[in-house]
């Protein structure tokens, strides 16, 4: 009996789009028939050229206005050449493809209309619903995502239908620029933010390139992204990434015990947040085993960005900041952030702060020895539960986001409650999306102890940019220690997925 591979589906958000219909199928048979990477890097090549030529028998080449030349670029067949996003989600997709999941493609512009009109609508949703992850590919507007994947987002967000179905999916993003910093990751930040509230499961790339917030490619002209080695990079990261999660996600098993959640209290005052936590806790005791460490109260020495971080190579159990001052409460806290299914940090924020307790950023920065200690969080699910008075934009939900995204975890909806006085207005919705937070929990908790028991996979902190901790990381001895954790984190990995996994 043959077992379908899991699915992931490539959607090109640009207008400039060189496939669509039979060139959407042309384009995954020839990922999939590139047999390495230099073939591959071949393929965009000669595609971005072809792009080029689209372009110059549309007009370019005659100074044809631009309207001019894209009402004629509409008229090709769509069956040759890649615009520079497509170039960096054909990469996406060919490292999925070699880690094996089945892939697939279609392009926006096809079914969204500039008249604002959709077209093939039922066929459009159907490969959405189709696909275990989505990975969308565009360019960057004003650092944000463009009108195409706008209306996507729209659309999704208008069919009620829809969103249910497409719940507890993977998401990914990759964004293309004109310039190296030209607002690639707060496009990804955004459209990250958009599919986590409609219910999508969010990461950005992998490891191998320093978990971040997805592909991020650099293309000045027509034709140009194949050339940009590093955005490259960062796209296969970010399809390697979803790969991993949908394949797990396709084993099935069942866990056990009940899911195990870590609260962390950061920004507290008077001790409201751990109040109304331990009310909402309340209601769910029977189905998840919480720990709450409440580390607004405790004493947090500031990260010193230390050129080697962690101090040491050794075992998670293994405290390897350099800071340990008697009165730094990390140290103490160390073996409680150890060995949770997911994380969720909680803040409380008021108008009247003078009473506040924080040790928002200290702990954050903080962590840094357990994400550079090959990414200790890795695969747990993260939330934020921020308590918001009304009129205060502390932005908490958000940060909260993008510092975690890069433990290597995975993201669900933000969580945030609005305070107005002592009243609590969206108590329900909250509780709500708990539930559903303790579904998709619980969810992640399976595939990643049923991925575990199966192939044993560990990530590997990857310290570009950090050379002086590249150097010492690379020493013989420092990799002997590395692959004891290494080995000493699978085996206790394995253990509990034979302990909790039925």
């Amino acid at each position: 009996m043959r077992v379908e591979k899991p699915l992931l589906l490539g959607i090109g958000a640009s207008l400039r789009n060189g496939r669509w219909g039979i060139g959407s199928q042309s384009l995954i048979t020839a990922i999939e028939n590139s047999s390495s990477k230099e073939k591959l890097y071949q393929f965009l090549a000669e595609q971005s050229d072809l792009h080029i030529e689209n372009f110059l028998d549309a007009g370019r080449q005659e100074n044809k206005s631009f309207d001019e030349i894209y009402r004629n670029l509409k008229k090709n067949k769509g069956d040759k050449g890649l615009s520079n996003s497509e170039v960096a989600l054909a990469a996406a997709l060919w490292a999925a493809y070699q880690e094996g999941v089945a892939i697939d493609h279609l392009s926006l512009a096809e079914h969204f209309l500039s008249t604002g009109k959709i077209v093939k609508a039922d066929e459009f949703k159907e490969k959405l619903l189709k696909a275990d992850g989505l990975i969308i590919s565009g360019p960057v507007y004003f650092g944000d995502r463009g009108s195409l994947a706008h209306s996507f987002i729209d659309f999704i967000r208008q069919d009620k239908t829809l969103q249910q179905q497409l719940e507890g999916k993977i998401y990914g993003g990759l964004a293309v620029g004109a310039k190296r910093n030209g607002g690639q990751e707060t496009t990804l930040i955004y459209q990250m933010w958009d599919m986590l509230q409609l219910n999508f499961l969010t990461v950005g790339n992998d490891s191998e390139t320093t978990s971040q917030y997805g592909g991020t490619g650099h293309a000045g002209d027509v034709g140009s992204m194949h050339k940009d080695d590093y955005g490259l990079e960062t796209s296969m990261g970010t399809g390697r990434r979803m790969s991993e999660l949908i394949k797990r996600l396709a084993i099935k098993k069942e866990l056990k015990d009940k899911p195990r959640i870590l609260f962390l209290i950061l920004q507290d005052q008077k001790s409201e947040a751990l109040s109304k936590l331990q009310k909402l806790l309340s209601y769910f005791e029977a189905d998840m085993e919480a720990t709450v460490l409440d580390v607004a109260s405790r004493t947090v020495y500031r990260c010193i960005a230390c050129d080697i971080c962690p101090t040491t190579i050794d075992v998670d159990s293994i405290y390897r900041c350099i800071i340990k001052a008697n009165d730094d409460d990390m140290e103490a806290m160390h073996h409680t952030l150890l060995h949770h299914d997911a994380i969720v940090p909680v803040t409380l924020s008021r108008k009247e702060s003078v009473d506040r307790l924080s040790n928002y950023q200290n702990f954050l920065e903080r962590s840094r020895y357990l994400r550079r200690g090959d990414y200790v969080f890795s695969n747990q699910l993260v939330t934020s539960l921020t308590y918001e008075e009304l009129d205060v934009h502390e932005n908490y939900a958000m940060r909260i986001m993008t510092s975690m995204l890069r433990h290597h975890t995975v993201m669900f909806k933000p969580l945030i409650a609005y305070l107005q006085g002592d009243e609590w207005v969206n108590q329900s919705t909250i509780e709500e999306g708990f539930g559903l937070f303790l579904q998709q929990t619980k969810r992640m908790a399976t595939a990643r102890l049923s991925a575990i028991e199966g192939e044993g996979s560990i990530t590997r902190y990857n310290p570009m940019g950090y050379l002086l901790s590249k150097e010492k990381d690379n020493e013989d001895e420092k990799e002997s220690a590395r692959d004891k954790r290494i080995a000493e984190r699978h085996q206790h990995q394995l253990h509990e997925a034979q302990e909790r996994l039925q």
